[in-house]
């Protein structure tokens, strides 16, 4: 990923990732923060998408290099990428309507996607990533 484009991935006990902007992301020091977020990015529009039943029919399955929206500033836009390979069964519908949720709570409410990755997949993908602490001490010293 680029410098300081900085996303966090937490994992939730049933498996599946939500995906979402970290503090330190660029995008919050510009000016007046993020001004809004566009689903349509790639071939599809992320937020047309509706997942059903068990085995979550109609999931797109991206790469972890896939981006999943672009959150644009006064001054410039930012792609956010998925981080996981898997399907992505939901993205933050609320951010159309309201990106400041992404200034004033990106880790609660101002999530951006939930995706499942297959557990197999899921060892490899954990080890590509840096841990809560471990991005703590890289962010200090930076």
């Amino acid at each position: 990923m680029k410098p300081r484009h900085d996303q966090y991935v937490y994992r939730h006990a049933n498996g599946l990732c939500v995906i979402g902007l970290a503090p330190s992301h660029v995008a919050f020091k510009d000016e007046g923060g993020i001004t809004a977020i566009d689903f349509n990015v790639g071939k599809s529009d992320r937020s047309g998408v509706k997942v059903t039943g068990k085995r979550k029919k109609n999931a797109q399955h991206f790469e972890s290099n896939t981006a999943l929206c672009k959150v644009s500033t006064k001054n410039d836009s930012y792609i956010v990428r998925c981080c996981v390979k898997g399907s992505l069964l939901e993205v933050n519908q609320q951010l159309i309507k309201q990106p400041e949720l992404l200034n004033a709570s990106a880790d609660r409410e101002g999530y951006i996607a939930i995706i499942m990755p297959k557990p197999a997949d899921w060892l490899k993908i954990k080890a590509s990533l840096v841990s809560f602490e471990e991005y703590k001490k890289l962010r200090e010293v930076s």
